[in-house]
């Protein structure tokens, strides 16, 4: 089986995210085999060396249309389907993973989950695999004042995040191997305390070395010497970043150098007397780049107030949104929208189930017995699967492209291509373990109508006619249901963890409906909303159709022909709104 890294070149250059890639390849001592293919960038390049540089090839132009490069290809086995990676991070683990040196390996963390979190959920992934090398290619091409030299906001925001105590598993035990003498002296709950604040944070995730640092090293170096050009020496101004790159330098500046090639000497002109700028240093907020870092916290996090929860009520059915009536002492869901708004809503109660799959007649790795699901949820995992599947098949057409977005270990995905084996499903999902268990059913199975790719959601790029997530966390839902709208693509979605989307930090604006906004439902009192969503009770069941309603308005004014559904019977889940919409052409029929 032999893995495959794709970097892009053009005119003997490649992208920031492509040397990156080199460098960490090259670090881990090129156990991956690189390909270099004539692809432009879509952003700022990097000159590489020529003898890199003269390898270029072709790439298979359907996987260039599916997702963003660099990407890794790891090939097939007997055991194995053939996966496609994403992501720097994604892409970067891998690389590590083949390498048979401990210090490589020792730099992937924990369980070797550095950076695992996807970006669009992960504040430090993001700042380590998105925003930093934006941030870089801003810098670097945007034209510099002679007299006033900003420093970029991210370095900063990195300066601040290492001035914090020290985040890390099993962070007591590490300071106690540290510092043996001193710990003897400290009682256990001083030293939880104080460990994360006492151990020295010489790295970017504490006092080791990660995939974290090696992602961030090619772009701050790049940034130091950039600003050294311009008379700014990054030490003077962030001691803590300039210490940091002091001590990453010996320990990578090899590798770094096989990748864009030794650094010439300044010509002469370039070693003048420059008068010395003005530096100015963007005010950043002092805290860690950590999503969990309480700091971060607005507002009230903990227990809704019984008098939130009845503003928020209060404040739907004044609006005519949604109201809870009373019949026969059952609470049923009740809403008065505009004509057309919502083709159709289903929200009642329901305990029964009749299965539209076969269950029986399925193979064995099809069936979500052998997708390690616990023995006491596999009766309940085969109705959610039953009632996604079906709204799946009623909506696709032979030849069709649906994509399982959070796919997790296939078990939607894997029934979607056995039972349509006239489409083509690409199932996308972030975690390695999720990805590899897919992988070995897709395999047994023999299906050659499964793509699979391990990214985060924002690096899938190709074409599809419906999308489909179950139980997509938080804000994914959100993202999957965008990435639907911009291809115009239908969609069948059973969101899930409605509570995550009151943090502050996040891709997506809250509410996202023109309903929404015209009437008068602020973010603060949304936020209720989605907290509330995650009660089992009958207003929690209003809330979480609520904070649905406002995702079927957001695709209704783009015009699709939207349903609000469930997954029966409702002990399925309790997170069992089913969302569905369908596109519509200007004349109003189904796209």
């Amino acid at each position: 089986m032999t893995n495959t890294l794709y970097i892009p070149v053009m005119d003997g250059s490649t992208s920031l995210n492509g040397v990156i890639a080199m460098f960490i390849n090259s670090w881990s001592g090129n156990k991956t085999q690189l390909t270099l293919v004539n692809h432009p960038s879509d952003s700022w390049t990097i000159p590489i060396p020529t003898s890199l540089a003269a390898q270029g090839a072709k790439i298979n132009p359907d996987l260039a249309l599916l997702t963003t490069l660099p990407l890794l290809v790891v090939g097939e086995s007997e055991t194995f389907s053939r996966l496609t990676v994403s992501g720097l991070a994604a892409v970067s683990r891998h690389l590590m993973k083949e390498s048979d040196d401990p210090v490589v390996v020792k730099s992937l963390g924990f369980r070797g989950n550095c950076l695992q979190a996807p970006a669009e959920c992960s504040i430090w992934t993001s700042f380590c695999e998105v925003q930093m090398v934006q941030s870089t290619i801003l810098f670097l091409t945007q034209q510099q004042k002679q007299d006033v030299v900003e420093i970029p906001a991210t370095l900063a925001k990195l300066e601040e995040h290492m001035k914090q105590p020290i985040r890390m598993h099993n962070i007591v035990k590490r300071w106690q191997k540290d510092q043996p003498q001193s710990a003897g002296q400290l009682k256990q709950e001083d030293i939880q305390k104080l460990a994360g604040s006492l151990l020295d944070h010489s790295y970017v995730e504490g006092p080791d070395m990660t995939l974290a640092d090696l992602l961030l090293f090619p772009c701050i170096i790049l940034l130091a010497d950039r600003l050294s050009e311009l008379g700014v020496q990054l030490a003077d101004h962030l001691p803590r970043v300039g210490a940091w790159l002091t001590t990453m330098k010996p320990a990578v500046s090899k590798a770094w150098n096989k990748t864009v090639g030794e650094k010439t000497f300044p010509d002469i002109d370039s070693l003048r007397i420059q008068p010395q700028p003005k530096v100015k240093i963007p005010r950043v907020k002092e805290i860690s780049l950590y999503k969990k870092d309480t700091v971060r916290r607005t507002g009230s996090m903990g227990n809704l107030s019984s008098e939130e929860i009845a503003r928020v009520i209060d404040l739907l059915k004044r609006q005519r949104m949604m109201w809870l009536d009373d019949d026969n002492g059952v609470a049923r869901v009740t809403t008065e929208l505009p004509e057309g708004l919502i083709s159709h809503i289903d929200v009642a109660a329901c305990s029964d189930f009749t299965a539209k799959i076969d269950w029986a007649s399925l193979p064995d790795p099809a069936h979500p017995q052998q997708g390690h699901v616990p023995g006491s949820r596999v009766d309940r995992k085969i109705q959610q699967l039953d009632g996604m599947a079906t709204a799946v098949i009623d909506a696709v057409s032979e030849g069709d492209v649906v994509v399982d977005f959070c796919s997790g270990g296939g078990h939607l995905g894997i029934i979607l291509a056995y039972l349509l084996p006239r489409c083509h499903v690409v199932m996308v999902d972030n975690k390695e373990e999720s990805v590899r268990n897919a992988r070995r059913r897709v395999a047994q199975l023999m299906l050659n109508n499964v793509t699979i790719i391990q990214s985060n959601l924002d690096y899938f790029r190709g074409r599809f006619d419906l999308g489909v997530a179950l139980h997509a966390c938080g804000v994914a839902t959100d993202l999957v249901l965008h990435t639907c709208l911009a291809q115009r693509a239908a969609f069948v979605i059973c969101p899930c963890c409605y509570g995550n989307l009151a943090h502050p930090d996040l891709p997506v604006n809250y509410p996202q409906s023109e309903l929404y906004c015209s009437r008068g439902i602020p973010t603060d009192d949304f936020s209720v909303l989605a907290r509330m969503a995650d009660h089992i009770t009958p207003s929690g069941r209003l809330a979480m159709a609520a904070v649905d309603l406002d995702r079927l308005a957001r695709a209704s004014q783009e015009n699709y022909l939207v349903y609000l559904k469930k997954l029966k019977p409702d002990l399925c889940s309790p997170k069992h709104d089913l969302l569905i919409g369908m596109p519509l052409k200007q004349h109003g029929t189904k796209s």
